[in-house]
């Protein structure tokens, strides 16, 4: 991949400098001028057309970095190339805020029930066939696996695959990251299955095909209240360091609740 061509930066007046380099990037990301897969110009490159130090640089790209925005590769080929968007990062982001008390867990379980009933009825109305028999095999799935942590992790699919048949990524994107910090907190709080959620599941996809999205509604609300119960009456997770998103680890948690 080739450097990308000269982009324009200002020179750096701000006291809180790695910040405005920041800025300064994103915005170059907003208009186009910067795309994923680009490569920025070296760390002494930036530093001169900045007009900064080279820590200053460097300090800005690992913030980046940090963010999601860029990847720092080493080596002869290596530097700091744009990435291509990562979702897991909201997921850790909300994971952090929940963690410093800034968010907490009864707003995120009102915003996932909030967004999953927006989801469920669109995806009754834009739901294909393919998208039925994909919930049907998870469904199965979650019915036959005796292991609870497969069980868990299909259980996170589950709502994914009703949030991909609506067709928007921006609530796919967001019903996957409260999935995972539900399951998260599940997780740490030492639940067992919860067998009720079986023909919930089913009545649920039922309902879907008939595109019957207040019966769906409806059964995706019961849903959550039976998850719900089991969190509320589950110890305080808050305070435990969150690990990452279930999808990436779900080998290495502990065999906890389906979902």
């Amino acid at each position: 991949m080739s450097t990308s061509p000269a982009l324009s930066f200002q020179e750096v007046k701000t006291r809180r400098v790695f910040e405005e380099i920041c800025e300064q990037i994103r915005k170059r990301l907003a208009s186009g001028a910067l795309k994923p897969g680009d490569k920025l110009p070296a760390e002494r490159d930036l530093a001169v057309e900045f007009k900064v130090s080279r820590p200053a640089v460097r300090e800005a790209l690992r913030t980046l970095e940090i963010s999601g925005v860029v990847s720092l590769q080493k080596g002869v080929k290596g530097g700091a190339f744009i990435r291509d968007g990562n979702p897991a990062m909201l997921t850790q982001s909300l994971q952090d805020l929940m963690i410093l008390g800034r968010v907490t867990l009864a707003g995120l379980a009102e915003a996932r029930r909030l967004i999953n009933g927006m989801v469920i009825e669109l995806a009754c109305e834009r739901a294909t066939e393919e998208d039925f028999l994909a919930i049907e095999r998870n469904i199965e799935e979650i019915d036959a696996s005796e292991d609870l942590v497969r069980r868990a992790d299909a259980g996170v699919r589950f709502f994914g695959l009703i949030a991909r048949a609506t067709r928007n990524e921006v609530l796919t994107m967001l019903v996957d990251s409260l999935s995972d910090i539900i399951r998260y907190v599940i997780d740490t709080s030492g639940r067992k299955a919860r067998p009720e959620l079986v023909p919930v599941r089913r009545n649920l996809l039922k309902a879907m095909r008939a595109r019957d999205a207040k019966a769906a509604v409806r059964h995706m609300d019961q849903y959550l209240t039976i998850v719900q119960e089991g969190m509320d009456a589950a110890p305080a997770v808050a305070a435990a360091p969150a690990p990452a998103p279930a999808r990436k680890k779900a080998g290495a948690r502990p065999v906890q609740a389906a979902r």
